[in-house]
Parts: structure tokens; sequence; C-alpha cells
């Protein structure tokens, strides 16, 4: 096994001790790791994010926007081509206690049986897309964390690849494709992302793509337009859609971006969350059924996380793509199709597995190294 990086070293010391930390890497700038000297979480109202900066938000699926919970970063770690000094980890005290959680395994039965309930509500007109979940075991132990995290960092360069752990969360790792804001000098970008092929099966045209695609896509985009219209962005402009490599699998993204003007960028962003490419329409419908469908809790899954400046740039995430450790051998991964009235239910049990290899691929060399 080959010697462990700094970088590898520092995310197991934090790992080990259970601090209260995130680690992450935004596309094309190098990683950091911004760890508190204790444990415990703080929150903020939403409407205070203005008065934050150099914070990691770490917000789950169902957020309380009174209570919008972040990481400080008493410790500030960055890994360019030379490494750090990561003695200043040694002045952070982790939590005792552990998060650890096992929700069952989703059984193929149940997942088949709520995407027909989903698409009875699409056809009824109750809803018009729900996304849903599932939950998969996969082998990981805690020494395989740090070096998975680096693996998938060399994986796909374009993606919002972050670790974090703290007491009530537990530790989760995620690699997203998907930017929920990106701000810098008040003017915002959103991705708009939505509909699933295999990499392998990408149509030449964007008519190839099926009605349900195109429409779950379109879906996404006029959320994110219309909030953009309703909270008085200026100048406006819509790119695409167009489609976008994610590993096994490929999306349709439009990338929408504007002025804020007088808006609050935190305003904005409780506004957008969740979007339809998470959860559903209409937003509180769905939200309905994704409670009385699923049998584990979401978390930080199709949450949002990322480094928050309200001085300097800003750029958060949509959770997906994501796991959480489960025991001490093992971790949980979290995946979800989008669900309309046209939706195959053995097609979209077929594409959250795709979406899940994102993560088993690069466990198999992971674990097999360390056998």
């Amino acid at each position: 096994m080959s010697e462990p990086s700094v970088l590898q070293k520092a995310l197991a010391q934090c790992i080990k001790k259970r601090l209260t930390f995130a680690a992450f890497r935004t596309p094309g700038q190098p990683v950091q790791i911004w760890a508190q000297r204790t444990p415990q979480m703080e929150t903020v109202d939403g409407t205070l994010l203005l008065g934050l900066n150099q914070v990691f938000l770490i917000a789950p699926f169902n957020l309380d926007r009174e209570k919008v919970p972040f990481i400080r970063s008493d410790i500030e770690l960055m890994f360019p081509e030379i490494d750090p000094d990561i003695s200043g980890l040694d002045e952070c005290v982790g939590s005792t206690a552990t998060a650890e959680q096992a929700d069952a395994p989703t059984l193929r039965t149940d997942f088949m049986a709520a995407v027909n309930a989903a698409k009875q509500a699409c056809a009824e007109r109750r809803l018009d897309k729900v996304v849903l979940s599932r939950v998969m075991d996969a082998p990981l132990g805690p020494d395989h964390w740090s070096v998975l995290f680096t693996q998938a960092m060399a994986a796909d360069q374009q993606t919002f690849v972050a670790m974090a752990h703290t007491p009530g969360h537990g530790l989760w790792m995620g690699a997203s494709p998907e930017r929920l804001v990106h701000e810098d000098l008040d003017h915002v970008r959103v991705d708009a992302i939505a509909a699933t092929r295999p990499s392998d099966a990408i149509p030449e045209r964007m008519s190839g793509w099926g009605a349900k695609e195109l429409d779950e896509q379109e879906q996404v985009m006029c959320h994110v337009h219309s909030t953009f219209a309703r909270m008085d962005l200026q100048h406006i402009v819509v790119r695409g859609p167009e489609v976008m490599q994610a590993g096994p699998v490929a999306h349709l993204r439009t990338v929408l971006e504007a002025d804020l003007a007088d808006t609050l960028l935190g305003d904005l962003v409780l506004e957008l969350h969740p979007t339809p490419a998470v959860c559903g329409a209409p937003t509180d419908a769905a939200l309905r059924f994704i409670a009385a469908q699923e049998r584990h809790a979401r978390s930080l899954y199709a949450g949002f996380w990322g480094p928050w400046n309200a001085d300097g740039p800003t750029e958060l995430f949509v959770n997906l793509r994501c796991m959480r450790a489960s025991r001490s051998d093992g971790a949980q991964l979290y995946v979800g199709a989008g669900i309309t009235a046209g939706s195959d239910p053995e097609m979209e049990w077929e594409e959250t597995g795709r979406k899940a290899q994102t993560w088993l691929r690069l466990m198999e060399p992971v674990n097999v190294e360390d056998r």
C-alpha cells in the first residue's frame, strides 16, 4: 500500500478524532479543509446569512430556514502543490458521540411500488414530478474514506467533491455535478440539471431525448427562471439545454445567470431549495409524497453544501451522489430518480443503480488495495 499523502493524513486525523470539519474541492480550485476547534455545531437564521464569512454551509434536505447549519473555519488548510503544515488540527477537539446510523437498504419491491404510486399521482395531476430516492449498502472501512476522497477528485475534475463530519450528521462524502448557485460581485449562476441517460446512450440530437427527460429538465429550468423573476433579479440570461457528462450517466443542463440587484443571496438560495431536480413539483405536494413513501430519512442527501462568503465568491452545490458512514466497516449510498406519469419503474430502478456506480467503481480498487 502506497504512503498516504499529507492530505490523506489530515483527513484521517479529522475522521479519527471526529472533528467537526469540511474538506472540499470546487472545480478548478485546490482542496481546502476547514475545521472547528470545538465540536458543537452552530446555526443561523437564513435572513442573517449575509453576516457570515468563511463558513461551510451544510443544509439538509428538510431545512429549517431559521436554523441553517454551518461549519466554522477556525483552522484553514489549503493543499496546492506544496503540502501545508497540518499540525493546527492538533488544537481541535472532536465529538465523543457518534451519529453513525444505518437505514435498511431499500427493497426493490418497495421502490417499484413507490414509483407506481408516483406515476398515478402524476397521471391524476396531483403532481407534475416527484424525485424518489433509495438507500444502498456499500463496503467501505473507516481507513478508506480519505483515499476515496482523493480518488473521487482524480476521477472527475468538474464535480464538487466534499467530505464533512458533524456530531449531528455523522460522516458524509459526496461528488456532485450540480451547482445550486455561484455568486461573485452580485452576479449569480445557477445550473438547472435534470434527465438521465447512460453515458454510452446519448442521442446525437437534443430531439433524441425522450419527452419525459425533456419535460423533467424544463420543469427545473422554469423553477429557477420563475424564482429569478419573482425575486426581481436583473439581466436574466438563459443558455441551453446542453448535455453534461457525469461519470456513468449524462444529464441535460441549462445555465441561468442574473444580477442580484437588491436581492440578498441568502434569500435566493432559500427560495431555490429544494429544486424540482431533487424534490419535484409542485414543491409542497412533492415533499408530502416523499415523506409518505420513503422509509429512510434523507438527512443531508439532496440538501446543499459548500463554502459561503458574504464578502467574496460563494459556491454551493446540491448534495447528490453521496454516502454516509453507517458502521465501522460500511457506508450507505443515496441515489434518486425523477418520476413522472411516463416513467417506467424498471428503468428508474436501473437508473439509480447506474448513478450509484459513481462511487461503487471507485471503491473497488480502494477496498482491494487494503486487503
